[in-house]
């Protein structure tokens, strides 16, 4: 049958057993306690230091101090033993009864080995050096990757976007991006952010159509530890909370639930929120930019848009224009294109300008991107000729290009492009003139004109 042992005896082995020494004393200065580790840095016997005064076996010790003014000393660095021994960290911890009443303090010695103090040193140095890496990158993960800069275009509708911009910026309130898939309502949100007060904050960027719907309000609001099944133990910070003090972007925001609007839409009223499973609110401030490429007054006929929300969200409107109507921007833009992929020597030849021009570009300048990436990638000399441009892109294949021997050939050569484009166009608008002069840009009397030159029938 085993030993019963003593509550106390026990307390004294575990101590004992620790690396790191302990002593106790009372408000007499008398040891009261003192486990191995604490003796062998003093030099003697454990027995032998009970009962004595700590402050002659310690002739610089704070015990004193420490229950005079009932404060803890934290990660002191000092000697505990005579002579030229290695310097200590030491805690020195007031205890007190059940009452309140001080008792006495514990004296900690963390290390008896300089050289476990020196990988320690370092490691804490380390982790600083990490910590501030990973805050470095949080940063930047958070903030803008545009201003107006880097937005092309000179057209005119683009510098009137763009000064609109500058106006919005100066404000507070809420802005809603309107624009087609690709026409670059993600690049205005970060230049919006870029030229506010709050560029030094952060600017979270949400997809609201790349998010699951039954994860949507612990993504935005987060959730407090244990609010359901496989919740992460210390509960997770929302976007929303993320975004404090500086833009939070909602990117398609047509396709949030109603239930998540509703949500939204009192954070928007109260500026605080409450993570799932938490009765705690807590204060944001942010700056909402909005964006969605849907018709959103369909939406509010349909009931499927909140129409208090989309008040609160529409203070200022920017809109973007398609492509197709700033034509004036297509071939700088596809030039910049070339000149990231270090392509800055190839041209374009008239014939691929005139189509890129008059090309429709209903993916707007992602389709524009891509189809100038194809055509610099499959060309066969130092020019992207029409046929280089993805078949459903340009009108390439059915044109008859004729071999260039002379000057002269270089009106024949687009007069070709020009029929191939018009054809595609008048098709696209299922022959309707007025429609295909404008996508063109060009009056109806000339679009006329043209089609009797080429021989070209509106049911072509």
């Amino acid at each position: 049958m085993s030993r019963v042992i003593k509550s106390s005896e026990v307390t004294s082995l575990i101590l004992d057993s620790l690396p790191m020494g302990v002593l106790f004393c009372d408000t007499d200065y008398v040891i009261r306690f003192v486990n191995r580790a604490y003796a062998d840095l003093l030099g003697q016997r454990p027995e032998d230091l009970l009962g004595q005064d700590i402050t002659k076996v310690i002739p610089h010790s704070r015990a004193a101090i420490v229950l005079r003014d009932g404060r803890p000393e934290m990660g002191e660095l000092c000697q505990i033993a005579p002579g030229n021994a290695v310097p200590l960290v030491v805690n020195r911890l007031p205890v007190r009864d059940g009452q309140g009443r001080l008792i006495g303090m514990v004296s900690q010695a963390i290390f008896n080995d300089p050289e476990e103090l020196k990988k320690l040193s370092a490691k804490i140095e380390h982790l600083g050096h990490k910590l501030n890496q990973y805050k470095r990158r949080f940063k930047a993960s958070l903030s803008p990757q545009y201003t107006l800069a880097s937005i092309l275009g000179d057209s005119a509708p683009m510098r009137r976007l763009k000064q609109q911009v500058v106006s919005y910026a100066r404000l507070d309130a809420p802005v809603l991006i309107l624009g087609a898939t690709g026409a670059g309502k993600e690049l205005f949100a970060h230049a919006l952010h870029a030229a506010s007060p709050r560029t030094e904050g952060p600017l979270v960027s949400i997809n609201c159509a790349a998010i699951p719907k039954d994860l949507f309000e612990s993504e935005l609001f987060g959730y407090a530890r244990g609010a359901f099944s496989g919740a992460h133990q210390d509960g997770k910070i929302g976007q929303i909370e993320l975004a404090d003090k500086g833009t939070l972007f909602l990117d398609e925001i047509g396709e949030m639930p109603p239930q998540i609007q509703a949500k939204l839409l009192r954070v928007l009223e109260t500026r605080s929120i409450c993570r799932v499973g938490s009765v705690n609110a807590k204060s944001v401030d942010f700056r909402l930019v909005a964006a969605t490429n849907r018709n959103i007054a369909a939406m509010l006929r349909a009931g499927s848009f909140r129409e208090d929300l989309y008040y609160r969200i529409n203070t200022f409107v920017l809109e973007i224009p398609p492509l197709k109507e700033r034509a004036d921007d297509i071939l700088p833009i596809a030039r910049y294109f070339l000149s990231r992929m270090g392509l800055e020597h190839v041209l374009f030849s008239p014939a691929a300008e005139a189509a890129m021009r008059a090309f429709s570009w209903p993916g707007n300048v992602r389709q524009l991107h891509n189809a100038v990436v194809h055509a610099a990638t499959v060309r066969q000399g130092e020019v992207i000729e029409v046929e280089d441009f993805p078949p459903d892109t340009l009108p390439g294949a059915d044109l008859p290009l004729r071999a260039v021997g002379s000057a002269s050939d270089l009106g024949g050569i687009m007069a070709d492009a020009e029929a191939v484009v018009i054809k595609k166009s008048l098709a696209e608008h299922k022959g309707n003139v007025t429609r295909t002069a404008k996508a063109l840009h060009i009056a109806r009397a000339t679009l006329y004109e043209k089609l009797r030159k080429y021989g070209i029938s509106r049911r072509a």
